[in-house]
């Protein structure tokens, strides 16, 4: 499975695969790769992952705005008024959500005159920001692990489909092999027809030729239906020029595909189960959205205006204020209060407050911490049904895993069996003791073991590629 992964760097790329005369299995499965456009898909979506995190990063980070205001220009009696309300603001999210701005109103005439200037700061005294800051940051970058580890699943379903479309081939060959037994069958039959003298017009000598001609033709429509799957599946690993005949095709899976252990889920961490952790993220991220949903904040701001104009002295000049507030909200309801201090002497301070209540605000509110609540039951229910489910997986993937080992164990000692049994044969043969139908029988059972045995060890890596695709192997 490991190789999969390796080869991604071929997949990513868009240029098309060269083979070197001499091609390996690993040529293959590379171009398959290559050619899954599932893949190219998944590369894409993994940089569009990074892309939203850098934008995230950038929403969250340190903000500077600058600003013009309304330019307004007007002439009044011949003489040209130009007034502007220049501002700045500096936001720092991470400190407590921590502003900065100042800003002024810029009349310039005969003369320049500056209004309202003022330069002010706020920050959260209860920080019920940060929370959901850190919520929108976990949640981007956990989207672009997602997408490399769906480029993983793509690569390990891709292969998996790769050695499926192989086991095919094979199966193929294996029904070939099989129809060649009853053709070698049934021309023993009919040699031992000719030779009790049956004459060639008898119904007997014509249904044992006729037996043998059918034999020959489902073999020949077999083996054509076997070269144009071979033909499609060199189009899917991308190989147009010298591909290998399928003979020599089959010749190289039999010394390429070696043996594998035989995993199961006592080869991986048990936290590494993807549907278990997917769960436990689920729970994770609603918890921190729940945290982050608070019902109450409390701000405070500080700031300094120049040219007040509404804190004037007897005088009615504007005088310069200190201006210290707060904001809360709970409960569905608002509350604020601040004061402006004038430094000027003469001059009085000037109180604002409001407070606004919703009942409809609170309901809500109530609702909402009653849903959350069910919410929480919901998930607990799924990581149980996940652990549940776990355990169902790995006593089939265990008994599985034994299933292959007894298969591959039999098959292994009737091939024994066999080339043994073909070897005997042609001796006899050689030496004019049976038939060549007898010894192309006795070959033909060893070749459909043969073919057996590579089917097992397919088998084993497509079961493999199953396992390993239950379980995240980036921990």
């Amino acid at each position: 499975m490991k190789k999969s992964i390796l080869l991604l760097t071929a997949i990513l790329i868009s240029t098309p695969l060269l083979f070197a005369e001499s091609k390996t299995l690993t040529d293959y499965l590379t171009g398959w790769l290559e050619n899954d456009r599932d893949l190219k898909s998944a590369a894409i979506s993994l940089q569009k992952a990074e892309l939203s995190n850098e934008k995230s990063q950038i929403q969250n980070g340190f903000d500077i705005t600058l600003s013009s205001g309304n330019m307004t220009f007007k002439t009044v009696n011949g003489t040209g008024t130009f007034s502007v309300n220049p501002s700045v603001k500096v936001a720092l999210p991470s400190a407590s959500n921590f502003t900065l701005s100042a800003d002024t109103d810029i009349t310039i005439s005969s003369s320049t005159n500056l209004e309202n200037a003022s330069l002010s700061a706020g920050i959260d005294i209860l920080n019920t920001e940060k929370e959901k800051r850190q919520l929108t940051e976990t949640k981007a970058l956990h989207s672009v692990l997602e997408a490399k580890r769906q480029i993983e699943a793509k690569a390990q379903s891709s292969e998996k489909s790769f050695y499926s479309e192989l086991r095919s081939l094979l199966k193929s060959s294996e029904s070939i092999t099989s129809s060649r037994t009853n053709l070698y069958s049934d021309k023993i039959s009919f040699e031992k027809i000719k030779a009790q003298g049956y004459a060639t017009t008898s119904s007997s000598y014509r249904l044992a030729e006729m037996k043998v001609n059918n034999d020959l033709h489902s073999i020949e429509t077999s083996e054509r239906q076997m070269n144009h799957d071979y033909e499609l599946f060199l189009m899917k690993c991308g190989i147009k020029e010298d591909a290998l005949s399928y003979k020599d095709f089959l010749k190289l899976l039999e010394s390429e595909i070696t043996e594998q252990e035989i995993l199961t889920f006592d080869d991986f961490e048990k936290e590494n189960y993807k549907s278990l952790e997917n769960a436990l993220w689920t729970q994770s991220i609603n918890n921190l959205s729940r945290d982050a949903d608070k019902n109450y904040s409390l701000k405070g701001n500080l700031g300094y205006t120049f040219n007040n104009t509404n804190a004037k002295d007897s005088g009615g000049k504007p005088s310069d204020t200190i201006n210290v507030g707060l904001s809360s909200s709970a409960l569905g309801m608002n509350l604020s209060a601040g004061i402006n201090i004038p430094v000027n002497p003469g001059s009085s301070p000037v109180f604002t407050a409001g407070i606004s209540f919703s009942p409809n605000t609170l309901k809500l509110q109530k609702l909402g911490e009653k849903e959350d609540q069910l919410d929480i039951q919901s998930e607990s229910i799924s990581i149980e049904t996940v652990l549940y489910n776990y355990d169902i997986s790995a006593a089939d993937k265990k008994q599985t895993a034994e299933d292959l080992l007894w298969t591959k164990q039999t098959t292994e000692e009737n091939l024994s069996l066999y080339s043994k049994t073909e070897s005997d044969m042609k001796y006899y043969f050689d030496r004019g003791i049976i038939t060549e139908s007898e010894y192309l029988s006795a070959r033909n059972t060893k070749e459909k073991y043969e073919i057996e045995k590579t089917l097992n060890l397919i088998d084993i890596i497509i079961s493999n590629c199953e396992v390993q695709s239950l379980f995240y192997t980036d921990n």
